[in-house]
């Protein structure tokens, strides 16, 4: 005879993938906020002309290019996967919702930065 086991497991993956692009942004912030916002030595700022970025508009630039699109690209997934799971009852997952929320205020931020700084 064999027994059948049943497995009570339950969906971790978005949530992983979530905390994972939190401390992403938490590992972000920590070199943005650390970083001198001027180059050693009276090298010239900014790009071209053999100038170079400064270490904290470095650290923007990558979070541009890399981090943001990223971001919005699991917040898309994970949010989909979040709202069909909530809607057909399955109401475990709210950790992944509050930190889906977060990481969304956290992207809405940085937006409105963006574009407060580019008028």
């Amino acid at each position: 005879m064999s027994t059948h086991m049943q497995a009570s497991r339950r969906p971790r993956g978005s949530l992983i993938v979530l905390v994972c692009l939190a401390l992403l942004w938490v590992a972000w912030a920590a070199w943005y906020f650390l970083a001198p916002d001027s180059n050693a030595n009276g090298q010239c700022e900014g790009l071209g002309f053999g100038c170079t970025l400064t270490p904290r508009d470095l650290a923007t630039f990558a979070g541009t290019i890399a981090l943001g699109p990223m971001t919005g690209l699991v917040l898309l997934v994970t949010g989909a996967v979040r709202i069909v799971r909530v809607s057909a009852g399955s109401w475990r997952t709210i950790w992944d919702v509050i930190v889906w929320s977060l990481l969304s205020l956290a992207v809405a931020a940085v937006a409105a930065g963006t574009l407060a700084g580019a008028f």
